[in-house]
């Protein structure tokens, strides 16, 4: 069976899908929320934060959306789809990513649909899990509202 970080164990991986590991430190910006880039990141050590910017003029805040660490996926959405970054990536504490090129991985999932397999099963149940995450946020709030509408 093989997952993302299994991959870095897979010489023709190595070769046909550019990645590096890159070091961040507690507040560091990894990910900026409508930058246009299609790298997935897959997180070595450390904790980061994913967060989107709420505007309600004039006040603007940040809230987290989720909380991610050591085995977590990040930036799966924009290597899939193409579009800019639907949310920012900040470092909780000094952490450790592995960074991928996203249109050379999709490439690597297509070209070796064995191993593609596996990769897009661990990439989906990390969205599966982030999925109920968001379904019981999204429950809480609106009996929030719900109860304060009486």
């Amino acid at each position: 069976m093989t997952n993302l970080s299994d991959l870095f164990n897979d010489p023709v991986f190595v070769l046909d899908v550019p990645h590096a590991k890159v070091k961040y430190s507690a507040l560091d910006v990894i990910l900026k929320e409508k930058e246009n880039s299609q790298d997935v990141y897959l997180i070595l050590e450390g904790k980061v934060q994913v967060s989107t910017n709420i505007s309600d003029a004039p006040s603007q805040f940040s809230p987290g959306l989720a909380r991610l660490s050591k085995g977590d996926i990040f930036g799966e959405l924009a290597m899939f789809d193409g579009e800019p970054r639907s949310a920012e990536v900040i470092a909780l504490t000094d952490c450790e990513v592995a960074k991928f090129d996203g249109p050379k991985m999709i490439s690597f999932l297509d070209k070796y649909p064995e191993k593609g397999y596996f990769v897009l099963r661990d990439i989906f149940m990390h969205l599966v899990m982030h999925m109920r995450q968001n379904n019981i946020r999204t429950q809480t709030v609106l009996q929030l509202y719900l109860n304060e509408k009486g």
